[in-house]
């Protein structure tokens, strides 16, 4: 499992530059720009907007647990317990949660949470499909989530650094795919490619072109 993961983890982000390059040079008939391109900020997906996350009383977030760590870098797991959840390839996230209570307590991170990072030019994430925890009585376990990249301006991994709960994306577009991927198969590489540039069509404002939707619709 870890070499599969570290294989994903590694083709998919090249893959999705190359189809990231396609679609664009597809999307217009206007040629490249020629020689150096020019440096510009990587700006968020501003119209992911949404309401606001909030854990479940009792359950609070631990101060500066929650960062995004290189996907070839491993350490942080083999020092820790961690439990790993989530789709996706392009950012790698982990954090802390702790149950103050004496009791069990389920957490549910629904389908369309956003992470935010607290840089401009870093690369925000997206929960693809729900994830359910049960967090034992007094506990603080260690998690971890793979997920799809917001920025198709970024297409390499999330950097290490703080990220945060943002809101759960209302918007209808990607619920509509979200729905759609629930019941697919993103086991592999060419799978998670298909999905994160689809991701990436709707938070950009795009209807889904027909073959990608094809391609989505053909995933078993």
């Amino acid at each position: 499992m870890k070499k599969l993961t570290l294989l994903f983890l590694t083709i998919v982000p090249l893959i999705l530059l190359a189809t990231a390059a396609g679609k664009r040079s597809g999307r217009t008939k206007q040629p490249p720009a020629p020689q150096a391109p020019i440096a510009q900020p990587a700006s968020r997906p501003l119209h992911i907007e949404g309401q606001a996350f909030r854990l479940p009383a009792g359950v609070s977030l631990e101060q500066g647990s929650m960062k995004g760590h290189n996907t070839l870098e491993c350490s942080c797991e083999s020092a820790r317990s961690v439990q790993r959840y989530g789709d996706g390839c392009i950012v790698r996230l982990r954090f802390r949660l702790r149950n103050h209570t004496a009791a069990p307590v389920k957490v549910v991170l629904p389908a369309g949470l956003v992470f935010r990072h607290r840089a401009d030019r870093a690369n925000d994430a997206l929960l693809a499909r729900p994830v359910t925890l049960v967090l034992p009585a007094g506990a603080a376990p260690w998690l971890h989530l793979d997920l799809f990249g917001l920025n198709e301006s970024i297409v390499q991994p999330g950097p290490v650094g703080p990220y945060r709960f943002g809101p759960v994306a209302a918007n209808y577009d990607l619920q509509a795919l979200l729905m759609t991927l629930e019941d697919k198969s993103l086991a592999d590489v060419h799978s998670l490619a298909i999905a994160q540039q689809a991701i990436w069509e709707v938070t950009s404002g795009h209807t889904l072109e027909a073959s990608l939707a094809k391609k989505i619709a053909a995933l078993p």
